[in-house]
């Protein structure tokens, strides 16, 4: 059985929260923006998109390579904006469904640094069942989106192409 024939498991975001993550990424162009959706995953008229400020241009950051990395390049989440949100999901009884993040004149991929951030030391997800979205932003409009989500098969993280709402 080949990767396209598995089953992996993706909630999908409805076009309400696509709308939102587009918004907010034309809008924080030329900068990654990044944030984290919450919700009973499966129930997409529970999830809350919620965008946590992009700290790179503070805390900047080298790539698997190297290379020195700010908010046009990369993105770090403010980890006490994190904790908010986590709470909130707490609070309510709901999961992180989705992290998300734009490419700015990009490809929507996963690139090294995104998987080395969503494993653990133990090359398993840090959040299991969650998705990672990116969206890719060219000239402040968004042209594609691409899920990654975790095949257990594999060991690794698999594309799931998306469908970005029509403006």
């Amino acid at each position: 059985m080949t990767t396209d024939q598995r089953m992996v498991m993706v909630h999908a975001l409805a076009e309400q929260q696509l709308r939102e993550i587009v918004r907010q990424a034309e809008a924080g162009y030329p900068e990654e923006i990044c944030g984290i959706v919450i919700g009973t995953p499966g129930a997409p008229e529970t999830y809350q998109v919620r965008q946590v400020r992009n700290i790179a241009n503070q805390e900047r950051q080298k790539d698997t390579a190297g290379f020195e990395r700010d908010a046009r390049t990369a993105y770090r989440m403010d980890d006490r904006e994190v904790l908010r949100v986590l709470r909130e999901a707490d609070e309510a009884g709901w999961d992180v469904v989705t992290f998300y993040h734009s490419h700015p004149d990009h490809d929507a991929y996963f690139s090294a640094m995104d998987r080395d951030r969503a494993l653990a030391a133990s090359q398993e997800p840090l959040w299991p069942g969650a998705a990672y979205l990116v969206v890719s932003v060219r000239d402040a409009r968004a042209c594609d989106a691409r899920y990654f989500v975790w095949d257990d098969a594999r060991k690794d993280f698999v594309e799931v192409r998306s469908t970005l709402p029509v403006s």
